[in-house]
């Protein structure tokens, strides 16, 4: 091939006889229109069924039933469908289809083909390594400009984004040595080489010194052949998620320091790099980050959001410089400058706050003070009160250092409000909870607000001073219907087990008994009755099928302290059709002491989803209104990678699901996500979706299914508010969203959300 060259130290010889038997390379102008399936559709009545049976394989996660012949088709729209099936089902099963649809010469099929086997690698991670390789030596080195494809949807999966990247999934030390060769090789490889040393750097938070110095290499401020500088910045991907160590650790900080004069999708990696300096470099980065904070016209609200949050990663000196930040970004007290933080603003303000710890500086007080006795000159808005109160108890809380009933802190906001107990719940989890303040505790664990309960109940597992008292509020939590709640408490139980004991009665009788040895230093405990009662309730409750934080938790806590009921649990769920189910369920039973091989597939189908074969095919568009005075927010659906979750939300839409449904979620510069309920995060419609995951990238307003693990989706929906590589192929991307999302706040509702016809 032209332009190839060789990629030094990898094995050829897997793909060898696959490659002689590659069917003729196809243009993608031999598809015929869209279908539901998102793949080109033959034209006979032959081909859409087989368009139906493989949509119906794929979302029924059945790799057997995705036709074999699929993989030979001389229609290269047969082998696209059949190699998405197979890379989203992406089990033990699918993988021979994969590794034939690897040698094929049409790049669609290439790119799905390499991003199943990126996730379906577990347990034979260097052979998937050696053969995506391979793969990629035959695609050559292409020193040429990069280019992507332009526009959205199949036009951005190419095969050398997909292969670096599945790579980096699989992970390991040859998946390492290969992308750097890779990267050596430079031209279009240097891109997604840079998200696969991502990848990589993600699971492993560690990458090896060649590694490192190729990064490095990439990231430094100049233009290489067949590079750009904006292009390598990529390269931060990487170097904001691996320990750069003493030896890599001031270089990497120079060259995100650089980066910072660049503007771009990916500069906000460079600040994430900058903030995990660490301490003995914390001086010298925390006035990058302040830069950055301050420079309202130079940095977009994301990047100054992650530079706010990355100073309290500093220790003292990003704290210092979140106190200077804060005093130069507090507003004045007239009318213009407060109905200004109703706009991404707050969040900047809201996050420096948070970056001050729990010490803050004495040069703070001032700007606190001021945040403190925030106003509205007039009756303000609901939004514009809702987000004055987060400032002031979040400066409260700031100043009272710890005093849970200071007056500054009572005055916060109306005592019986989610944002006043969520500060003075947090200021009283600042010391021991001892004394009055465990009856104070006791209140907050029974609050009227759903997510200051799980706050108590998850801080339970912080303080072992509570005594038995931490069995009695778990126990109080397990027994709720709010399932969020049941999961919180649950976790606590399986993280810490021994708060869930209380002392035998063996020995209560023996402490009353004269006649008795004298007590040891280890006294035997067994599980409360309280929380035993609980776990059985839990554990008998019909939680909605969506529910599969609470329905995990539960087995887990129940496996931890050796629950009478734990194992019948366990093993019904190791047939439960969700494989991230079947999982921890297998985990459970061997922390029971089960010899449990694996928990398979059950040999009963899944329910398929109610919308194969009714998908829609053209984009939807959704309006929205909220009760924040941001303006107009749309959605715009692309049912095109997705068919069966744009259509579920769609659905969802028209029956007014979302009308009235809170923002539960805003992470500054990450994500703003909503489409819960009960308001907690841990909520759906009441009915699973399985994920549409694609090998395309998640950029800046870009809307995604948020996930607890594989398939668990239902109606939670994210927008992403900056470049987010770790989210891509990940979860399920549904199309673009339009507006000022990143001014929303936690808290805000969706006053109503209608499908523009």
């Amino acid at each position: 091939m032209s332009g190839s060259r060789p990629l030094p130290a990898v094995a050829l010889g897997a793909l060898v006889a696959l490659l002689a038997c590659s069917k003729p390379s196809a243009d993608s102008a031999d598809a015929a229109a869209v279908t539901e399936g998102g793949a080109a559709a033959s034209t006979n009545a032959a081909g859409a069924l087989d368009s139906l049976a493989v949509a119906s394989a794929e979302d029924l996660r059945r790799a057997k039933d995705v036709p074999a012949e699929a993989r030979t088709s001389h229609d290269v729209a047969s082998r696209r469908r059949s190699a998405r099936a197979l890379a989203r089902i992406a089990d033990a099963a699918s993988v021979e289809g994969l590794v034939a649809h690897l040698a094929d010469e049409d790049g669609e099929v290439v790119a799905w083909a390499a991003y199943g086997l990126g996730h379906a690698c577990k347990g034979r991670e260097d052979a998937h390594v050696k053969m995506l390789a391979a793969r990629a030596a035959t695609l050559g080195g292409d020193a040429g400009t990069s280019a992507r494809p332009a526009g959205r949807g199949v036009l951005e999966i190419e095969p050398r984004t997909a292969i670096a990247r599945g790579i980096g999934r699989c992970g390991g030390t040859l998946a390492e040595q290969s992308l750097v060769s890779l990267l050596k090789i430079g031209g279009t490889w240097q891109e997604p080489t840079l998200l696969g040393l991502g990848d990589l750097a993600r699971s492993r938070k560690q990458i090896g010194a060649d590694a490192m110095t190729v990064l490095l290499d990439a990231a430094l401020p100049r233009t290489t052949a067949g590079a750009s500088p904006l292009a390598a910045d990529g390269a931060f991907y990487a170097l904001s998620r691996a320990d750069a160590g003493e030896a890599f650790g001031k270089r990497v900080l120079e060259a995100a320091s650089a980066a910072l004069v660049r503007p771009g999708d990916a500069r906000i990696l460079a600040i994430k790099t900058v903030g995990r300096a660490g301490k003995d470099l914390a001086k010298e980065a925390a006035p990058q980050l302040l830069k950055v904070v301050a420079d309202a016209k130079s940095f977009t609200y994301a990047e100054r959001a992650e530079a706010a949050r990355s100073l309290g990663l500093l220790s003292e000196p990003g704290q210092s410089a979140a106190a200077d930040a804060l005093a130069r970004l507090v507003p004045d007290n007239d009318a213009l400058a407060i109905q200004g933080l109703i706009g991404p603003d707050f969040h900047v303000l809201h996050t420096l706050v948070g970056s001050l710890g729990n010490d803050a500086p004495k040069k703070a007080e001032p700007a606190l003070r001021a945040l403190a006795n925030i106003t509205a000159p007039a009756e303000p808005k609901p939004a514009l009160a809702r987000r004055l109160a987060e400032l002031r108890c979040a400066a409260a809380l700031a100043l009272a250092r710890g005093v849970y009933d200071a007056e500054i802190l009572r005055k916060c906001d109306v005592e019986s409000s989610e944002i006043s107990q969520h500060a003075r719940l947090a200021s009283l989890l600042r010391r021991p909870i001892v004394g009055e303040r465990k009856a104070v505790f006791r209140t907050f664990a029974k609050s009227e607000h759903l997510r200051i309960r799980e706050m108590a109940v998850e801080a339970v597992g912080q303080h072992h001073e509570l005594g038995d008292a931490a069995a009695a509020i778990l126990a109080e939590a397990l027994l709720s219907k709010k399932a969020g709640l049941v999961a919180t408490a649950a976790d606590v139980v399986d993280r810490h087990p021994d708060l869930a004991m209380v002392l035998a009665d063996s020995e209560k009788r023996a402490a009353l008994d004269p006649r008795a040895p004298p007590p040891t230093t280890d006294p035997a405990q067994e599980l409360s009755r309280d929380v035993a009662k609980a776990l059985t309730v839990a554990l008998a409750e019909k939680w909605p099928e969506d529910r599969f934080e609470t329905r995990i938790a539960l087995i887990e806590a129940a496996a931890s302290v050796r629950h009478p009921q734990a194992k019948a649990a366990a093993i019904v769920a190791c047939n439960d059709a969700n494989v991230v189910v079947r999982e921890r369920a297998q985990k459970a039973l061997r922390t029971l002491g089960e010899a449990v091989a694996a928990c398979d597939a059950p040999d009963r189908l899944a329910t398929p989803a109610p919308e194969l074969g009714k998908a829609l095919r053209g984009a939807v568009r959704i309006s929205f209104t909220t009760d924040a005075d941001v303006g107009p927010l749309t959605f715009a659906l692309e049912p095109e990678l997705s068919p069966i979750t744009v259509t579920r939300i769609a659905s969802l839409v028209r029956s007014g699901f979302y009308d009235g449904i809170v923002v539960h979620r805003v992470a500054p510069g990450f994500v703003v996500q909503f489409g819960d309920p009960e308001g907690d995060g841990y909520g759906g419609s009441g009915t699973s979706l399985r994920c549409e995951t694609s090998p395309v990238p998640f950029a800046p307003l870009d809307i995604g299914m948020a996930l607890a693990g594989r398939d668990t989706g239902s109606s939670q929906v994210f927008v992403t508010l900056s470049r987010t590589p770790h989210l891509d192929g990940e979860y399920t991307r549904i199309g673009r969203a339009e507006g000022a999302w990143a001014s929303l706040a936690q808290g805000d509702r969706i006053a109503g959300a209608k499908v523009v016809e």
